[in-house]
């Protein structure tokens, strides 16, 4: 399985496979770019992270509960926070200069919007995931644990069938318009779920995933192509939002299955040859700070031609209204869809420097922290030992 020393690295590059869809899928003509493509990005994308997040589940976990969920606050939701402050420090800023992308801070955008939004500052709106990613997982843990502590023993299968179920749930409340404020962080709670459950069945049955890759890509591409054939395109659906899920209840779920089980098995298959590139692997460990950050790293590419435009002959189409305003305005060099790539590469380089410069100040800090603490404890009792003594 691409394993070493127990490091998974057929996972750790589907890891990094999924954050650069969800980095191109916030390219215009990209992210539904769906009438010639066998997999849109939107068909899988946000299903294949939670996917991956549920086989790396372990049952180890349920021994500690509570140590599970704090530890899931602080890698998940306080750096939520800590972004969400610092784009609303941001925004508040360029808007100084003339910039109306994001809105204006208060209690509420800082606070309770992250939950139910996540797209109130613009910049940092794929952090919308974190929340269901974090109420999946906290309700995971307690399912199973509560299951155990009553002596109830559910099959893995049972537990699919139950996030399945959960998902269908998900998909008649969207189809009802029950998709709007609060209702949100429910619909994408649910409608997520089935992903998770799958990831966690995978790992338990993947010994039997050995399949020839000729018969395995056959039975992908026919079954895809039936799809494609009975909708007149490959369906995609946002699950930001709880939209676009017009078909009936059970294909948005099967069509994001047929994407992961493709990727899954080209993961596989290119794990020997890149597997444990330091690239690779570098992208894979920095989802997070992708997921939050590649939005202003196209803003910075942006002001690079914005710059370009001002100074020179060059970028002579560049509107300077829209770069002000538009998050989603894109200046493409003549117009070509090819030159997204220098977004979607400098997007990467940005969010993992980005990452990694906070991870290293935030460790730094917390050893000054230690530091100061552990020397106010000696003087401390040095005090006593003399008061004592």
């Amino acid at each position: 399985m691409g394993t070493n020393q127990n490091v998974n690295y057929t996972f750790k590059l589907l890891y990094a496979i999924g954050i650069v869809f969800v980095v191109a899928g916030h390219c215009p003509n990209l992210e539904y770019s769906h009438e010639t493509q066998m997999f849109p990005i939107y068909s899988f994308h946000m299903g294949l992270f939670m996917f991956v997040s549920g086989y790396f589940y372990t049952a180890k976990n349920e021994e500690n509960v509570p140590g599970y969920i704090i530890k899931k606050l602080k890698h998940l939701i306080l750096p939520l926070y800590l972004w969400n402050f610092l784009y609303a420090f941001l925004v508040e800023i360029l808007q100084e200069f003339g910039f109306t992308i994001g809105e204006h801070v208060n209690l509420r955008k800082l606070f309770l919007e992250p939950i139910y939004s996540g797209h109130q500052f613009g910049y940092n709106l794929a952090g919308w995931f974190v929340i269901p990613l974090f109420m999946i997982q906290i309700f995971n843990i307690i399912l199973r644990k509560t299951a155990s502590a009553l002596k109830v023993n559910i099959k893995e299968p049972v537990y699919f069938i139950i996030s399945y179920i959960m998902g269908l749930i998900g998909i008649i409340l969207t189809q009802q318009n029950l998709n709007t404020g609060w209702w949100v962080v429910l619909v994408r709670f649910l409608t997520l779920i089935p992903f998770y459950g799958i990831g966690i069945l995978y790992k338990k049955y993947e010994k039997y995933d050995k399949s020839d890759n000729l018969a395995y890509f056959s039975i992908i591409f026919i079954i895809a192509l039936i799809l494609i054939y009975i909708f007149n395109e490959m369906p995609i659906y946002v699950y930001a939002w709880g939209s676009l899920f017009k078909q009936c209840y059970l294909i948005p779920h099967i069509v994001g299955f047929l994407g992961i089980a493709f990727w899954l098995r080209v993961a596989k298959i290119l794990t020997p040859a890149i597997g444990r590139d330091k690239y690779v692997n570098i992208i894979a460990n920095n989802t997070f700070p992708i997921m939050i950050n590649h939005l202003f790293g196209f803003m910075i590419v942006k002001s690079v031609f914005s710059f370009i435009h001002k100074k020179t002959s060059f970028a002579a189409g560049f509107n300077m209204e829209a770069y002000k305003n538009d998050l989603w305005y894109y200046y493409l060099p003549h117009n070509l869809p090819q030159m997204y790539i220098i977004y979607i590469v400098f997007g990467l380089l940005f969010s993992v420097v980005t990452g990694l410069a906070v991870s290293k100040t935030s460790s730094l800090l917390v050893k000054l922290l230690k530091k100061c603490y552990n020397a106010a404890r000696d003087k401390k009792e040095l005090y006593n030992e003399k008061i004592y003594s």
